[in-house]
């Protein structure tokens, strides 16, 4: 692994699942983090501390279970990061079922918590599936975003500081899926579709004009959250959901992930986990990213913004900053409280025929 040095004792447990994720600066959530996916499964956690200023490299290094690694000299997140998962992962899971979650994203699958993360791969794996399409939810509370703070040593659980998420809706709201266009296809064949939604997408854009009747059909019929994942479309119809797709939806954030996945070494993601380079088999349910975005309020977003390293260098970060959406809260009639996997019904779903 030219790119990434490890950081400490290799603690890696060959009987675990292996966890992959990055970190910098996020001390705050980190314990929330590692507690989330321990209840989960016997996670073995393989996390690059990307530089971090804070407190995370003393979590990281007190943990029992996880083994940290940091950047080579000269490697960066922003050129590497799509590198230090794939290398992770070559080397600690080819072949196993993993995690690949961010930082700020909880996994959670439909069955939970009756059914266990082994007896949910034993379903994948009937389906033919190698990977789980993940629908990243936007969580938060019904506070300004300014004051969504989740401080360090908190006492209450992220999940009971931001239990609110966006419910299914009709479009424009609530979210959607959509096939993935040829050109996207050739080069980055899994997942064949795309996510969009959710309360950053009320944030970050406008609300969407009026759609006609064949837009307004097209959306119901073929961008539905209940529809088919691996459907064909003929080609009249993928040309219809193109022109709608770049009309309405164009340039909106991408909130689809593989969050669990069977590696196979020489697979590479796009950048962050969101599609991979060769044709694999996707299944046909749906799991979930609870992703909790907001956690050190202005000062965070400000942060974020700065670094440049979200999607499209932060311009959507700098978009809220400049407005007065951080004084705002996101709750609003569409919003739902999480208490459990059951309470995404109708945006995750179950291995057909399970």
């Amino acid at each position: 692994m030219q790119k990434l040095q490890l950081a400490g004792p290799d603690k890696f447990d060959p009987d675990g699942v292996p966890v992959v994720a990055l970190a910098h600066n996020e001390a705050n959530i980190l314990p929330d983090f590692l507690d989330h996916y321990r209840k989960l499964c016997k996670a073995s956690f393989l996390i690059v501390d990307d530089r971090s200023s804070d407190d995370t490299a003393r979590l990281l290094a007190e943990a029992p279970d996880v083994t940290v690694f940091h950047p080579a000299n000269g490697s960066t997140y922003s050129k590497d990061k799509a590198q230090w998962r794939s290398d992770l992962l070559d080397q600690f899971a080819d072949g196993r079922w993993c995690l690949v979650p961010d930082l700020d994203e909880h996994f959670v699958f439909f069955g939970q918590p009756t059914m266990s993360l082994q007896e949910y791969v034993t379903q994948l794996e009937g389906e033919g599936a190698q990977a789980v399409p993940t629908l990243m939810i936007d969580m938060y509370a019904d506070a300004p975003l300014a004051e969504h703070i989740h401080p360090e040593d908190a006492e209450i659980p992220l999940n009971i500081r931001f239990p609110l998420f966006d419910g299914p809706q009709n479009f424009p709201g609530g979210y959607t899926m959509r096939p993935i266009s040829r050109a996207m296809q050739r080069k980055y064949p899994a997942p064949p579709i795309t996510f969009t939604g959710g309360a950053r997408d009320r944030l970050f854009y406008p609300a969407l004009d009026r759609l006609g009747p064949i837009a307004n059909w097209t959306v119901r019929n073929w961008m539905h959250m209940d529809g088919p994942i691996n459907r064909q479309l003929a080609p009249w119809q993928r040309s219809v959901v193109g022109r709608v797709g770049r009309r309405y939806l164009s340039g909106r954030l991408n909130c689809t992930k593989l969050g669990l996945i069977r590696w196979q070494a020489g697979l590479r993601f796009n950048g962050g986990a969101h599609k991979v380079d060769q044709p694999i088999q996707v299944s046909e349910s749906i799991a979930a990213f609870l992703h909790y975005a907001f956690t050190r309020g202005r000062a965070g977003v400000e942060y974020i913004a700065k670094r440049g390293q979200h999607a499209d260098g932060g311009k959507y970060y700098y978009h809220l900053l400049q407005g007065d959406g951080l004084n705002q809260s996101p709750s609003f009639e569409g919003s739902r409280t999480y208490k459990s996997p059951a309470d995404l019904a109708g945006l995750i779903r179950g291995v057909p025929g399970q």
